[in-house]
Order: structure tokens, then C-alpha cells, then sequence
């Protein structure tokens, strides 16, 4: 039997997309963070990983997707 391989979908991708600020909204009421904060951290930590080196999409966003879990993770408990 074949194994399926379903594509990564990155639990933030709604950043990306035309409700970007209402999700930023709900991730800056969980973090005690304004929604500019985290749209620009989001837009930051993609910038770097984009120039980071690694191949392939899926990994970069992965590494984005980490990033940023920890950037949130940090000014949750710093709240």
C-alpha cells in the first residue's frame, strides 16, 4: 500500500491571505501583542528565512512556521 503524502499547509497561512489582520487580530489577543506586532514579526522572520538558504518551499515554510510559533510562544509568556 502506498503511502500518501499530503502538502503542508502552515497553520499561519491566513496571514498571507485577505484576513490577514482579523487572524492577526485573534493571535495578538492570545499574546497580549498588538496586531501590527505580529504581522511584522511574521513579515521579518519570512524575510529571513527566505534568505536563509534552505531548498525547497515546503522547508521554508516549515522554519518560518517554527520561527514564528516561537516568536508568539515568547511574548505569550512574557505577557
Amino acid at each position: 500500500m502506498a503511502k500518501r503524502h499530503h502538502a503542508y499547509t502552515s497553520p499561519f497561512a491566513a496571514l498571507m491571505g485577505a484576513d490577514r489582520f482579523d487572524f492577526a487580530t485573534q493571535l495578538a489577543q492570545q499574546t497580549g501583542l498588538d496586531p501590527s506586532q505580529v504581522l511584522f514579526a511574521y513579515l521579518q522572520i519570512t524575510a529571513s528565512v527566505a534568505g536563509a538558504g534552505l531548498s525547497g518551499d515546503t522547508a521554508r515554510q516549515r522554519a518560518i512556521d517554527q520561527q514564528f510559533q516561537r516568536f508568539l510562544n515568547d511574548a505569550q509568556a512574557a505577557d
